[in-house]
């Protein structure tokens, strides 16, 4: 069963009415990356799937396994394209899942099941990057290229060298050359990352319930962080349960998401809008937060799943009310839970 973990003190119910505190802004920057280092492998994402075989799963919802370089590729897939925004991106990414699900047959064969994964993947990597990046933003990095360097360089380049560093030395450490340590379903890395993740959120909490805001995003970013590069699409879901991965990989964004409010909430009112770049900023976070859960295709077993989902549905369209994004402009491309409802639809099928 997946708990949803809040920071503590808060109520949901106590959001929708702003307090009457107000803090001094920063300047907000639109965040437009320049330029992105390519994948750190040069290989190209493989069609091919050596499927395993957990017990309790059907065999045609077996999680597509994949080489630790496939893992990483959606991370650093951003196209350095003039113009091109992390927003954009993940919009783009976001809305060829969605019609990709729209257009599914209500028995959608097995057959494209690894293609609808490969989907999510590439969707909720692009949703936590443009998370990393607001909250970059709110921290007062600059957009354009020292942003590149941050967030592709020292950020995920950082993680990239640290995890691969440390499964080369496990696997050094094996005595066999063969038996390479991978990061897919490695239930030991995974569980080790969990807890330093779990360590970072709880701090983040305390500075929340401290009313240190951007204190209390700047850990849960660092969070994240630790749970890269795997999702819940990537990872099998007994180990994404065993782990706990699942459980925090949902709480930390519905964490984001609620401090993002919150920060939005005590701003003066003026800025608040989403047509000012202060409210537009703290909008999107909260949105590509919600969005994230929206998209998660966390199976059904997980017995709570459809409460996440109903919050995060919450919290967006709370965070569109104060932002004054118009109500026709507040619909997501697909119901709350498709993605979750769809991962059913595949369970279902019978070829």
């Amino acid at each position: 069963m997946t708990t949803i973990l809040t920071p503590p003190s808060i109520n949901p119910a106590s959001l929708v009415k702003p307090t009457a505190t107000a803090t001094t802004t920063k300047q907000c920057i639109e965040v437009t990356i320049v330029e992105a280092p390519a994948s750190p492998s040069s290989s190209t994402h493989s069609s091919e799937y050596t499927p395993s075989t957990p017990s309790g799963v059907p065999r045609h919802l077996i999680t597509p396994s994949l080489t630790d370089e496939e893992l990483w590729e959606t991370w650093f897939a951003y196209p350095s394209k003039s113009g091109m925004t992390l927003h954009r991106w993940a919009e783009g990414n976001k809305s060829a899942l969605d019609m990709f699900m729209h257009n599914l047959p209500s028995s959608p064969p097995s057959s494209l099941y690894p293609l609808c994964m490969t989907k999510c993947r590439s969707t909720l990597a692009s949703l936590k990057v443009l998370v990393l990046g607001s909250i970059l933003l709110i921290r007062g990095v600059n957009h354009g290229p020292q942003m590149g360097r941050t967030l592709f360089g020292r950020i995920l380049g950082d993680r990239y060298n640290d995890l691969m560093a440390f499964t080369s030395k496990l696997s050094n450490g094996n005595g066999n050359a063969e038996n390479k340590v991978s990061l897919v379903d490695n239930e030991e890395i995974v569980r080790g990352s969990v807890e330093e993740a779990r360590a970072l959120q709880a701090r983040g909490n305390e500075f929340f319930a401290e009313g240190k805001y951007e204190a209390s995003l700047e850990h849960h970013g660092m969070a994240i962080i630790k749970l890269i590069p795997w999702d819940v699409a990537s990872l099998s879901p007994e180990i994404a349960r065993r782990t706990g991965f699942e459980e925090i990989d949902q709480s930390l964004l519905l964490s984001i998401a609620l401090t993002s409010i919150r920060i939005t909430q005590i701003l003066p009112h003026t800025y608040r809008s989403h047509l000012i770049i202060p409210g537009s900023r703290l909008y999107r976070l909260t949105k590509a937060s919600c969005d994230y859960i929206l998209h998660s295709p966390v199976s059904s077993l997980s017995g709570q799943w459809g409460l996440e989902v109903e919050l995060a549905s919450r919290l967006q369209k709370l965070a569109g009310e104060i932002a004054e994004i118009p109500s026709h402009e507040r619909q997501t491309g697909i119901r709350s839970g498709g993605v979750r409802e769809v991962r059913d639809r595949f369970g279902r099928s019978r070829f």
